[in-house]
Protein backbone atom coordinates (compact mmCIF):
# COMPACT_ATOMS: atom_id res chain seq x y z
CA UNK A 1 0.00 0.00 0.00
CA UNK A 2 2.87 2.27 -1.18
CA UNK A 3 4.92 2.89 -4.24
CA UNK A 4 8.00 0.35 -4.70
CA UNK A 5 11.25 2.07 -5.14
CA UNK A 6 13.69 0.69 -7.72
CA UNK A 7 17.42 0.24 -7.12
CA UNK A 8 20.66 -2.00 -7.74
CA UNK A 9 21.58 -3.18 -4.55
CA UNK A 10 24.19 -5.73 -5.17
CA UNK A 11 27.13 -6.57 -7.56
CA UNK A 12 24.76 -8.98 -10.17
CA UNK A 13 27.87 -9.30 -12.85
CA UNK A 14 30.79 -9.60 -10.64
CA UNK A 15 32.65 -6.47 -12.35
CA UNK A 16 33.40 -4.95 -8.84
CA UNK A 17 30.78 -2.31 -8.66
CA UNK A 18 27.06 -1.62 -7.96
CA UNK A 19 25.67 0.26 -10.96
CA UNK A 20 23.26 0.45 -13.51
CA UNK A 21 25.09 -2.55 -15.29
CA UNK A 22 23.56 -5.10 -12.52
CA UNK A 23 20.02 -6.18 -12.02
CA UNK A 24 17.68 -3.65 -10.26
CA UNK A 25 16.01 -4.48 -7.45
CA UNK A 26 12.43 -3.93 -6.64
CA UNK A 27 12.23 -3.10 -2.47
CA UNK A 28 8.38 -2.25 -0.79
CA UNK A 29 7.31 -2.47 2.45
CA UNK A 30 3.61 -5.19 3.46
CA UNK A 31 1.34 -5.85 5.94
CA UNK A 32 -0.36 -8.66 7.32
CA UNK A 33 -4.69 -8.27 7.12
CA UNK A 34 -5.63 -4.77 7.05
CA UNK A 35 -2.40 -3.11 9.97
CA UNK A 36 -1.22 -0.68 6.88
CA UNK A 37 0.41 0.97 10.15
CA UNK A 38 1.89 -1.58 11.96
CA UNK A 39 4.67 -4.42 11.93
CA UNK A 40 6.07 -3.81 8.79
CA UNK A 41 8.28 -6.08 6.59
CA UNK A 42 10.58 -4.75 4.25
CA UNK A 43 11.43 -6.98 0.96
CA UNK A 44 13.87 -6.68 -2.13
CA UNK A 45 13.16 -8.94 -5.37
CA UNK A 46 14.91 -8.92 -8.72
CA UNK A 47 14.26 -10.29 -11.94
CA UNK A 48 17.43 -12.64 -12.51
CA UNK A 49 18.96 -12.63 -16.31
CA UNK A 50 17.21 -15.57 -17.15
CA UNK A 51 13.43 -14.20 -16.46
CA UNK A 52 12.83 -15.68 -12.56
CA UNK A 53 11.62 -13.51 -9.55
CA UNK A 54 14.11 -13.93 -7.01
CA UNK A 55 13.47 -12.03 -3.35
CA UNK A 56 16.77 -11.31 -1.96
CA UNK A 57 16.00 -10.55 1.45
CA UNK A 58 13.37 -9.96 3.55
CA UNK A 59 13.21 -8.11 6.88
CA UNK A 60 10.78 -7.41 9.80
CA UNK A 61 12.42 -5.76 13.03
CA UNK A 62 10.20 -5.88 16.11
CA UNK A 63 11.73 -3.05 17.78
CA UNK A 64 11.09 0.59 16.22
CA UNK A 65 9.36 -1.10 13.82
CA UNK A 66 8.64 -0.61 10.04
CA UNK A 67 5.27 1.43 9.16
CA UNK A 68 4.44 -0.42 6.05
CA UNK A 69 2.10 1.94 4.55
CA UNK A 70 4.72 4.78 4.42
CA UNK A 71 7.22 5.28 1.27
CA UNK A 72 10.69 5.03 1.43
CA UNK A 73 13.40 6.41 -0.32
CA UNK A 74 17.28 5.22 -1.13
CA UNK A 75 20.41 6.01 -2.04
CA UNK A 76 24.11 6.09 -1.35
CA UNK A 77 24.46 7.40 2.21
CA UNK A 78 27.71 6.33 3.11
CA UNK A 79 30.39 6.51 -0.08
CA UNK A 80 30.62 2.28 0.23
CA UNK A 81 29.43 0.64 -2.50
CA UNK A 82 25.62 0.14 -2.64
CA UNK A 83 22.64 2.36 -1.95
CA UNK A 84 20.78 2.20 1.57
CA UNK A 85 17.48 2.30 2.50
CA UNK A 86 15.31 4.76 4.05
CA UNK A 87 12.09 3.86 5.66
CA UNK A 88 9.30 5.39 8.25
CA UNK A 89 8.69 3.58 11.95
CA UNK A 90 5.25 3.33 13.54
CA UNK A 91 4.05 6.46 14.98
CA UNK A 92 7.27 8.18 14.60
CA UNK A 93 11.10 7.92 14.04
CA UNK A 94 13.31 6.89 10.56
CA UNK A 95 15.37 3.79 10.29
CA UNK A 96 17.63 2.82 7.47
CA UNK A 97 18.84 -0.20 6.15
CA UNK A 98 22.28 -1.48 4.20
CA UNK A 99 22.07 -2.58 0.90
CA UNK A 100 21.79 -6.57 1.93
CA UNK A 101 18.97 -5.57 4.65
CA UNK A 102 21.19 -4.91 7.66
CA UNK A 103 20.47 -2.65 10.34
CA UNK A 104 22.48 0.96 9.71
CA UNK A 105 20.45 3.29 11.85
CA UNK A 106 17.98 4.08 13.75
CA UNK A 107 16.00 7.68 15.29
CA UNK A 108 14.30 6.07 17.85
CA UNK A 109 11.06 7.74 18.41
CA UNK A 110 10.71 10.88 16.29
CA UNK A 111 10.77 12.76 14.45
CA UNK A 112 7.89 12.72 12.08
CA UNK A 113 8.54 10.75 8.57
CA UNK A 114 6.15 9.76 5.71
CA UNK A 115 7.59 10.39 2.40
CA UNK A 116 11.20 10.37 3.21
CA UNK A 117 13.63 12.15 0.19
CA UNK A 118 17.52 11.97 -0.26
CA UNK A 119 19.70 15.11 -1.69
CA UNK A 120 23.02 16.69 -0.46
CA UNK A 121 21.63 19.84 0.45
CA UNK A 122 24.68 21.50 0.76
CA UNK A 123 26.68 20.18 -1.55
CA UNK A 124 29.44 19.06 0.50
CA UNK A 125 29.32 15.29 -1.14
CA UNK A 126 27.67 13.71 2.06
CA UNK A 127 24.03 13.20 1.40
CA UNK A 128 20.72 14.33 4.15
CA UNK A 129 17.50 12.52 4.55
CA UNK A 130 14.75 15.09 3.94
CA UNK A 131 11.81 14.92 6.52
CA UNK A 132 8.42 16.78 6.95
CA UNK A 133 9.97 19.18 8.75
CA UNK A 134 13.15 17.67 9.82
CA UNK A 135 16.72 17.17 7.80
CA UNK A 136 18.78 14.10 9.32
CA UNK A 137 22.74 13.65 8.67
CA UNK A 138 22.40 10.58 5.90
CA UNK A 139 25.15 8.28 7.53
CA UNK A 140 24.51 8.47 11.42
CA UNK A 141 20.85 9.84 11.22
CA UNK A 142 21.44 12.37 13.27
CA UNK A 143 19.25 15.46 13.44
CA UNK A 144 21.09 18.62 11.64
CA UNK A 145 17.87 21.08 11.97
CA UNK A 146 14.10 21.01 11.61
CA UNK A 147 12.25 23.87 10.04
CA UNK A 148 8.42 24.86 9.41
CA UNK A 149 6.03 22.68 7.94
CA UNK A 150 1.67 22.87 8.39
CA UNK A 151 0.94 20.06 10.47
CA UNK A 152 -2.28 19.25 8.96
CA UNK A 153 -3.17 16.05 10.37
CA UNK A 154 -1.35 12.69 10.14
CA UNK A 155 -1.04 11.53 6.32
CA UNK A 156 -2.10 15.29 4.90
CA UNK A 157 0.72 16.54 7.12
CA UNK A 158 3.05 19.42 4.66
CA UNK A 159 5.81 17.17 2.54
CA UNK A 160 9.04 18.58 1.80
CA UNK A 161 11.29 18.06 -1.48
CA UNK A 162 14.43 19.57 -2.23
CA UNK A 163 15.08 21.78 -5.74
CA UNK A 164 17.67 24.67 -6.50
CA UNK A 165 15.31 27.21 -7.10
CA UNK A 166 17.40 30.41 -7.16
CA UNK A 167 21.26 30.98 -8.37
CA UNK A 168 23.45 29.16 -6.27
CA UNK A 169 24.36 25.59 -6.13
CA UNK A 170 23.10 24.36 -3.26
CA UNK A 171 19.55 22.94 -2.34
CA UNK A 172 16.57 24.64 -1.00
CA UNK A 173 14.17 23.21 0.81
CA UNK A 174 10.56 23.41 -0.60
CA UNK A 175 7.00 22.89 1.03
CA UNK A 176 3.52 23.40 0.05
CA UNK A 177 4.10 27.33 1.31
CA UNK A 178 7.36 28.06 1.89
CA UNK A 179 11.09 27.69 0.74
CA UNK A 180 14.04 27.09 3.17
CA UNK A 181 18.12 27.86 2.29
CA UNK A 182 19.57 24.47 2.58
CA UNK A 183 20.37 25.08 6.57
CA UNK A 184 16.67 25.58 7.59
CA UNK A 185 17.36 29.94 7.27
CA UNK A 186 13.32 30.75 5.55
CA UNK A 187 13.83 32.49 2.49
CA UNK A 188 9.87 33.04 1.34
CA UNK A 189 6.60 31.99 3.16
CA UNK A 190 3.44 32.62 1.08
CA UNK A 191 1.00 31.90 3.89
CA UNK A 192 -0.86 29.23 1.17
CA UNK A 193 -2.39 25.91 2.17
CA UNK A 194 -1.23 22.57 0.67
CA UNK A 195 0.19 19.42 0.46
CA UNK A 196 2.52 18.47 -2.38
CA UNK A 197 4.94 19.97 -4.20
CA UNK A 198 6.44 19.70 -7.31
CA UNK A 199 9.12 21.94 -9.48
CA UNK A 200 9.42 22.70 -12.92
CA UNK A 201 9.50 25.66 -15.28
CA UNK A 202 6.29 26.22 -16.59
CA UNK A 203 6.76 29.27 -19.26
CA UNK A 204 9.72 28.09 -20.51
CA UNK A 205 12.18 31.39 -18.31
CA UNK A 206 14.01 29.55 -16.68
CA UNK A 207 12.63 30.30 -13.63
CA UNK A 208 10.89 26.99 -11.57
CA UNK A 209 7.72 27.25 -10.44
CA UNK A 210 6.22 25.23 -7.76
CA UNK A 211 2.60 23.68 -8.22
CA UNK A 212 1.15 22.70 -4.91
CA UNK A 213 -1.80 20.15 -4.45
CA UNK A 214 -3.83 21.64 -1.61
CA UNK A 215 -5.40 18.53 0.24
CA UNK A 216 -5.55 19.13 4.08
CA UNK A 217 -7.97 16.08 4.85
CA UNK A 218 -11.78 14.67 5.84
CA UNK A 219 -14.20 17.87 6.14
CA UNK A 220 -11.21 20.40 4.65
CA UNK A 221 -13.17 21.30 2.04
CA UNK A 222 -10.15 21.89 0.02
CA UNK A 223 -8.98 19.91 -3.10
CA UNK A 224 -7.30 22.64 -5.09
CA UNK A 225 -3.90 23.28 -7.29
CA UNK A 226 -1.52 26.37 -6.44
CA UNK A 227 1.34 27.56 -8.57
CA UNK A 228 4.02 30.07 -7.06
CA UNK A 229 7.76 30.97 -7.42
CA UNK A 230 10.40 31.89 -5.32
CA UNK A 231 11.54 35.17 -6.42
CA UNK A 232 13.51 36.92 -4.26
CA UNK A 233 12.95 40.45 -6.30
CA UNK A 234 9.46 39.99 -4.78
CA UNK A 235 7.81 41.44 -1.48
CA UNK A 236 8.26 38.45 0.35
CA UNK A 237 10.53 36.80 -2.22
CA UNK A 238 7.59 35.02 -3.74
CA UNK A 239 5.23 35.24 -6.41
CA UNK A 240 1.77 33.42 -6.85
CA UNK A 241 0.96 32.73 -10.15
CA UNK A 242 -2.34 31.00 -9.68
CA UNK A 243 -4.56 29.90 -6.80
CA UNK A 244 -7.45 27.70 -5.57
CA UNK A 245 -7.93 25.87 -8.86
CA UNK A 246 -10.04 22.94 -8.43
CA UNK A 247 -8.91 19.75 -9.39
CA UNK A 248 -12.40 18.01 -9.41
CA UNK A 249 -13.17 20.48 -12.51
CA UNK A 250 -16.92 20.03 -13.92
CA UNK A 251 -16.81 16.62 -11.76
CA UNK A 252 -19.32 16.76 -8.59
CA UNK A 253 -18.45 16.19 -5.59
CA UNK A 254 -21.32 13.94 -4.81
CA UNK A 255 -19.95 11.35 -6.94
CA UNK A 256 -18.26 10.02 -3.35
CA UNK A 257 -20.12 9.63 0.11
CA UNK A 258 -21.15 12.82 2.01
CA UNK A 259 -18.70 11.42 4.81
CA UNK A 260 -15.34 10.72 2.70
CA UNK A 261 -12.67 12.24 1.94
CA UNK A 262 -13.60 12.57 -1.54
CA UNK A 263 -16.59 14.57 -0.76
CA UNK A 264 -15.05 17.17 0.73
CA UNK A 265 -11.51 17.50 0.18
CA UNK A 266 -8.43 15.24 -1.96
CA UNK A 267 -5.84 15.40 -4.23
CA UNK A 268 -3.30 13.41 -4.45
CA UNK A 269 0.89 14.38 -5.57
CA UNK A 270 1.34 16.20 -8.94
CA UNK A 271 3.33 14.78 -12.17
CA UNK A 272 4.79 17.40 -14.49
CA UNK A 273 5.19 16.08 -17.59
CA UNK A 274 4.20 17.53 -21.60
CA UNK A 275 1.04 15.80 -22.48
CA UNK A 276 -0.49 17.80 -25.42
CA UNK A 277 2.64 18.47 -27.85
CA UNK A 278 2.68 22.37 -27.30
CA UNK A 279 5.75 22.56 -25.85
CA UNK A 280 4.98 23.39 -22.39
CA UNK A 281 4.81 21.24 -19.46
CA UNK A 282 0.92 20.23 -18.31
CA UNK A 283 0.27 19.38 -14.68
CA UNK A 284 -1.76 16.03 -13.67
CA UNK A 285 -3.36 15.09 -10.75
CA UNK A 286 -5.73 12.47 -9.22
CA UNK A 287 -8.41 13.59 -6.47
CA UNK A 288 -10.98 11.51 -4.95
CA UNK A 289 -13.41 11.29 -7.70
CA UNK A 290 -11.15 11.95 -11.01
CA UNK A 291 -7.71 11.99 -12.98
CA UNK A 292 -7.02 15.55 -14.25
CA UNK A 293 -4.54 17.25 -16.30
CA UNK A 294 -4.49 21.21 -16.25
CA UNK A 295 -2.90 22.73 -19.40
CA UNK A 296 0.71 24.25 -18.30
CA UNK A 297 0.93 27.14 -20.53
CA UNK A 298 -2.56 28.07 -19.41
CA UNK A 299 -2.22 28.30 -15.80
CA UNK A 300 0.77 30.72 -16.28
CA UNK A 301 -1.63 32.92 -18.48
CA UNK A 302 -3.31 35.29 -16.18
CA UNK A 303 -6.49 35.98 -18.67
CA UNK A 304 -7.26 32.27 -18.46
CA UNK A 305 -10.02 31.44 -16.05
CA UNK A 306 -9.33 29.22 -13.48
CA UNK A 307 -11.96 26.55 -14.81
CA UNK A 308 -10.42 26.91 -18.29
CA UNK A 309 -7.21 25.34 -17.00
CA UNK A 310 -8.13 21.88 -17.31
CA UNK A 311 -7.23 19.87 -20.21
CA UNK A 312 -9.50 17.00 -19.54
CA UNK A 313 -10.98 15.09 -17.10
CA UNK A 314 -11.47 11.10 -16.50
CA UNK A 315 -14.09 9.53 -13.80
CA UNK A 316 -12.19 7.47 -11.05
CA UNK A 317 -12.48 6.16 -7.69
CA UNK A 318 -10.63 6.64 -4.82
CA UNK A 319 -13.22 8.03 -1.98
CA UNK A 320 -11.19 6.76 1.16
CA UNK A 321 -8.10 8.40 0.74
CA UNK A 322 -8.35 10.35 -2.05
CA UNK A 323 -4.79 11.22 -2.16
CA UNK A 324 -3.46 8.70 -4.66
CA UNK A 325 -0.26 9.48 -6.54
CA UNK A 326 0.32 8.53 -10.27
CA UNK A 327 3.19 8.75 -12.50
CA UNK A 328 4.04 9.35 -16.25
CA UNK A 329 5.91 8.13 -19.06
CA UNK A 330 6.16 8.07 -22.83
CA UNK A 331 5.50 4.40 -23.43
CA UNK A 332 5.42 5.25 -27.16
CA UNK A 333 7.84 7.66 -27.78
CA UNK A 334 5.72 10.11 -29.51
CA UNK A 335 7.11 13.33 -27.68
CA UNK A 336 3.90 13.33 -25.36
CA UNK A 337 3.12 11.50 -21.93
CA UNK A 338 1.02 8.98 -21.05
CA UNK A 339 -0.79 9.31 -17.19
CA UNK A 340 -0.30 5.53 -14.96
CA UNK A 341 -3.31 5.60 -12.37
CA UNK A 342 -4.54 3.41 -10.14
CA UNK A 343 -7.49 3.98 -8.03
CA UNK A 344 -9.56 1.78 -5.62
CA UNK A 345 -10.11 -0.99 -8.34
CA UNK A 346 -8.20 -0.41 -11.36
CA UNK A 347 -5.10 0.93 -13.09
CA UNK A 348 -5.25 2.60 -15.98
CA UNK A 349 -2.73 4.24 -18.48
CA UNK A 350 -4.07 7.47 -19.87
CA UNK A 351 -3.58 8.86 -23.28
CA UNK A 352 -2.02 12.73 -21.70
CA UNK A 353 -3.37 14.53 -24.72
CA UNK A 354 -7.33 13.97 -24.16
CA UNK A 355 -7.31 11.44 -21.69
CA UNK A 356 -8.78 8.06 -23.60
CA UNK A 357 -7.78 4.73 -21.48
CA UNK A 358 -5.58 2.74 -23.58
CA UNK A 359 -4.95 -0.13 -21.09
CA UNK A 360 -7.15 -0.74 -17.55
CA UNK A 361 -5.80 -3.91 -15.36
CA UNK A 362 -7.66 -4.66 -12.35
CA UNK A 363 -5.72 -4.05 -9.51
CA UNK A 364 -7.02 -3.13 -6.02
CA UNK A 365 -6.21 -0.98 -2.91
CA UNK A 366 -7.75 0.68 0.09
CA UNK A 367 -5.37 3.31 -1.11
CA UNK A 368 -3.02 5.69 0.26
CA UNK A 369 -0.21 7.76 -1.13
CA UNK A 370 0.76 5.11 -3.16
CA UNK A 371 1.20 5.08 -7.81
CA UNK A 372 2.57 2.98 -9.96
CA UNK A 373 5.68 3.72 -11.76
CA UNK A 374 8.21 2.85 -14.54
CA UNK A 375 11.58 1.69 -14.94
CA UNK A 376 13.33 -0.83 -16.88
CA UNK A 377 13.75 -4.31 -14.49
CA UNK A 378 15.36 -6.63 -16.80
CA UNK A 379 17.99 -4.25 -19.04
CA UNK A 380 15.74 -5.48 -22.46
CA UNK A 381 15.54 -1.74 -23.36
CA UNK A 382 11.93 -1.63 -22.61
CA UNK A 383 10.44 -0.01 -19.44
CA UNK A 384 8.24 -1.93 -17.36
CA UNK A 385 5.33 -0.92 -15.18
CA UNK A 386 5.41 -1.20 -11.50
CA UNK A 387 2.32 -1.29 -9.82
CA UNK A 388 1.09 -2.42 -5.79
CA UNK A 389 -2.07 -3.74 -4.98
CA UNK A 390 -3.80 -5.22 -1.58
CA UNK A 391 -6.81 -7.30 -1.01
CA UNK A 392 -7.73 -6.05 2.50
CA UNK A 393 -10.29 -3.86 1.84
CA UNK A 394 -13.95 -3.99 0.41
CA UNK A 395 -13.18 -3.32 -3.17
CA UNK A 396 -13.21 -5.59 -6.34
CA UNK A 397 -12.58 -5.39 -9.69
CA UNK A 398 -15.68 -4.21 -11.63
CA UNK A 399 -17.73 -6.66 -13.33
CA UNK A 400 -15.67 -9.78 -12.11
CA UNK A 401 -15.37 -9.52 -7.79
CA UNK A 402 -11.58 -10.03 -7.93
CA UNK A 403 -9.08 -8.97 -6.02
CA UNK A 404 -4.94 -8.33 -6.56
CA UNK A 405 -2.65 -8.15 -3.82
CA UNK A 406 1.51 -7.67 -4.13
CA UNK A 407 3.83 -6.01 -5.95
CA UNK A 408 3.07 -7.04 -10.08
CA UNK A 409 5.20 -6.05 -13.20
CA UNK A 410 3.64 -5.03 -16.46
CA UNK A 411 5.43 -5.05 -19.78
CA UNK A 412 4.92 -4.85 -23.59
CA UNK A 413 7.35 -5.39 -26.38
CA UNK A 414 6.08 -1.65 -27.86
CA UNK A 415 7.39 0.33 -25.16
CA UNK A 416 10.13 2.67 -24.98
CA UNK A 417 13.68 2.06 -23.09
CA UNK A 418 14.28 4.31 -19.85
CA UNK A 419 16.63 4.17 -16.87
CA UNK A 420 16.67 1.26 -13.95
CA UNK A 421 16.52 3.11 -11.00
CA UNK A 422 13.35 4.92 -8.98
CA UNK A 423 14.35 5.74 -5.51
CA UNK A 424 11.91 7.91 -3.74
CA UNK A 425 8.01 9.54 -4.10
CA UNK A 426 8.94 13.01 -5.40
CA UNK A 427 11.38 11.15 -7.69
CA UNK A 428 12.33 13.71 -10.62
CA UNK A 429 15.59 12.27 -12.41
CA UNK A 430 18.25 14.32 -11.68
CA UNK A 431 17.86 13.39 -7.78
CA UNK A 432 19.88 10.30 -8.13
CA UNK A 433 22.61 9.30 -10.57
CA UNK A 434 22.11 6.25 -12.44
CA UNK A 435 24.91 4.12 -9.67
CA UNK A 436 22.68 4.82 -6.95
CA UNK A 437 24.85 7.75 -5.76
CA UNK A 438 23.35 11.14 -5.04
CA UNK A 439 24.71 14.11 -7.09
CA UNK A 440 26.88 16.50 -4.79
CA UNK A 441 25.61 19.19 -7.33
CA UNK A 442 22.20 18.18 -8.56
CA UNK A 443 21.39 19.08 -11.67
CA UNK A 444 18.41 21.92 -12.20
CA UNK A 445 15.75 18.84 -13.76
CA UNK A 446 13.77 22.14 -15.48
CA UNK A 447 17.23 23.09 -17.20
CA UNK A 448 18.15 19.83 -18.68
CA UNK A 449 17.06 18.97 -21.93
CA UNK A 450 14.40 16.37 -22.54
CA UNK A 451 13.21 16.96 -18.92
CA UNK A 452 11.81 19.59 -16.87
CA UNK A 453 9.29 17.40 -15.20
CA UNK A 454 8.16 15.63 -12.22
CA UNK A 455 7.34 11.85 -11.12
CA UNK A 456 8.44 10.94 -14.97
CA UNK A 457 11.57 8.47 -15.65
CA UNK A 458 14.12 9.74 -18.41
CA UNK A 459 13.58 8.12 -22.18
CA UNK A 460 17.06 7.48 -23.37
CA UNK A 461 16.69 7.25 -27.45
CA UNK A 462 13.21 6.16 -27.45
CA UNK A 463 14.17 4.19 -30.29
CA UNK A 464 17.60 3.01 -30.26
CA UNK A 465 18.33 -0.42 -31.17
CA UNK A 466 20.92 -3.01 -30.53
CA UNK A 467 23.14 -4.74 -33.03
CA UNK A 468 25.09 -7.67 -32.06
CA UNK A 469 28.09 -9.11 -34.59
CA UNK A 470 30.79 -11.46 -34.07
CA UNK A 471 34.07 -9.40 -34.47
CA UNK A 472 36.56 -12.77 -34.13
CA UNK A 473 36.35 -16.49 -34.00
CA UNK A 474 39.62 -18.56 -32.88
CA UNK A 475 41.27 -21.48 -31.32
CA UNK A 476 43.34 -21.65 -28.25
CA UNK A 477 45.02 -25.48 -28.35
CA UNK A 478 45.20 -25.84 -24.74
CA UNK A 479 43.36 -28.90 -22.64
CA UNK A 480 41.11 -28.60 -23.49
CA UNK A 481 40.63 -27.79 -27.07
CA UNK A 482 39.03 -24.34 -26.94
CA UNK A 483 36.78 -22.19 -29.29
CA UNK A 484 36.21 -18.91 -28.66
CA UNK A 485 33.81 -16.27 -30.52
CA UNK A 486 33.55 -12.53 -29.49
CA UNK A 487 30.49 -11.02 -29.28
CA UNK A 488 29.85 -7.16 -29.69
CA UNK A 489 27.24 -4.88 -29.25
CA UNK A 490 27.87 -1.80 -32.05
CA UNK A 491 24.08 -0.46 -31.67
CA UNK A 492 23.09 2.07 -29.25
CA UNK A 493 20.49 -0.05 -27.13
CA UNK A 494 21.96 -2.87 -24.75
CA UNK A 495 21.20 -6.34 -24.60
CA UNK A 496 20.29 -8.38 -21.99
CA UNK A 497 22.23 -11.97 -21.05
CA UNK A 498 21.11 -14.77 -22.61
CA UNK A 499 21.53 -14.46 -26.23
CA UNK A 500 22.43 -18.04 -27.85
CA UNK A 501 25.99 -18.06 -29.79
CA UNK A 502 25.92 -21.27 -32.17
CA UNK A 503 29.54 -22.11 -33.78
CA UNK A 504 29.59 -24.24 -36.64
CA UNK A 505 31.95 -26.10 -38.84
CA UNK A 506 31.30 -25.27 -42.03
CA UNK A 507 29.42 -22.28 -42.99
CA UNK A 508 25.44 -22.57 -41.41
CA UNK A 509 24.17 -21.51 -44.40
CA UNK A 510 25.79 -24.71 -46.66
CA UNK A 511 25.28 -27.51 -44.24
CA UNK A 512 27.77 -26.83 -41.96
CA UNK A 513 28.07 -28.95 -38.32
CA UNK A 514 26.73 -27.25 -35.13
CA UNK A 515 29.59 -28.00 -32.88
CA UNK A 516 27.63 -26.20 -29.62
CA UNK A 517 25.54 -23.27 -28.74
CA UNK A 518 26.43 -21.13 -25.45
CA UNK A 519 24.50 -18.10 -24.01
CA UNK A 520 26.04 -14.66 -23.55
CA UNK A 521 26.27 -14.59 -20.11
CA UNK A 522 25.65 -10.28 -19.38
CA UNK A 523 23.92 -7.48 -20.50
CA UNK A 524 25.95 -5.88 -23.63
CA UNK A 525 25.82 -2.33 -23.35
CA UNK A 526 26.76 -0.66 -26.58
CA UNK A 527 30.53 -1.06 -27.33
CA UNK A 528 30.79 -3.58 -24.77
CA UNK A 529 32.14 -7.49 -25.67
CA UNK A 530 32.49 -10.37 -24.28
CA UNK A 531 34.20 -14.06 -25.36
CA UNK A 532 31.77 -17.03 -25.40
CA UNK A 533 34.47 -19.94 -25.13
CA UNK A 534 33.12 -23.43 -26.57
CA UNK A 535 35.09 -26.37 -24.86
CA UNK A 536 35.69 -29.67 -27.50
CA UNK A 537 36.68 -32.98 -25.96
CA UNK A 538 37.23 -34.26 -29.44
CA UNK A 539 37.67 -31.58 -31.73
CA UNK A 540 37.19 -32.71 -35.30
CA UNK A 541 40.54 -32.61 -37.12
CA UNK A 542 39.29 -30.46 -40.18
CA UNK A 543 38.36 -28.07 -37.78
CA UNK A 544 41.90 -27.89 -36.00
CA UNK A 545 44.54 -27.98 -39.28
CA UNK A 546 41.82 -25.23 -40.60
CA UNK A 547 40.75 -26.97 -43.29
CA UNK A 548 37.18 -26.44 -42.37
CA UNK A 549 36.22 -22.55 -41.50
CA UNK A 550 34.74 -21.97 -37.92
CA UNK A 551 31.41 -19.89 -37.90
CA UNK A 552 30.02 -18.33 -34.87
CA UNK A 553 25.80 -16.83 -35.51
CA UNK A 554 25.46 -15.03 -32.26
CA UNK A 555 21.47 -14.44 -31.40
CA UNK A 556 21.13 -18.01 -33.31
CA UNK A 557 17.84 -19.90 -33.58
CA UNK A 558 15.49 -16.88 -34.13
CA UNK A 559 13.71 -17.32 -30.70
CA UNK A 560 11.74 -14.08 -30.25
CA UNK A 561 13.04 -11.80 -27.68
CA UNK A 562 12.13 -8.11 -26.51
CA UNK A 563 14.77 -6.63 -27.55
CA UNK A 564 15.07 -5.51 -31.62
CA UNK A 565 17.92 -5.36 -33.74
CA UNK A 566 18.87 -2.64 -35.85
CA UNK A 567 20.38 -5.59 -38.44
CA UNK A 568 20.10 -8.71 -38.15
CA UNK A 569 21.60 -10.09 -41.33
CA UNK A 570 25.25 -9.56 -39.97
CA UNK A 571 25.52 -11.97 -36.98
CA UNK A 572 27.32 -14.38 -38.47
CA UNK A 573 31.45 -14.35 -38.77
CA UNK A 574 33.99 -16.45 -40.11
CA UNK A 575 37.25 -17.34 -38.22
CA UNK A 576 39.52 -20.69 -37.90
CA UNK A 577 40.05 -23.41 -35.80
CA UNK A 578 43.82 -24.01 -36.70
CA UNK A 579 46.43 -24.80 -34.26
CA UNK A 580 49.08 -22.36 -34.33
Amino acid sequence: MMPPIVLQLDDDNCDGAIDERDNPEVIWSSFAGGAYNNNGTLHAASITDDGQVVEKWAVNPQTNRIWPGRALAGGDLDGQPGPEIVACQEGSGVRAFHPDGSDMWTTGPGPYCDQPSIADLDGDGAPEVLLSGTVLDGATGNTKFTFQVNNGTSWWREKAIAANVDDDDQLEIITGSRVFDSDGTLLANTGLTGTYPAVADLDGDGAPEIIVVANLGKNSFVHHIHVWRYDPDMPGSYEIVRQDVDINGPLSPNLCPANSNGRSGGGGAPTVAEFNGDGTPDVGVAGGIGYAVFDGAKLMDSDVLNADTISWIKQTQDCSSSFTGSSVYDFNGNGRAEVVYADEEVMRIYRGIDGEVLAEICNTSGTLHEYPLVTDLDHDGKADLVAASNNYSGFTCPGNNLKTTGVRVFSNIEWTRTRSVWNQHSYHVTNINDDGTIPTVEPKNWEQEGLNNFRLNYIDEPFALSDLVVTAVWAECDDPYTLVARVRNVGRAEVPAGVPVGVYAGDPDDNGALLGTLPTTKALYPAEAQDIRLELADPPADVVDGSTPVFAVVDDGGEPHTWTECRPNNNKTEGTGLCE
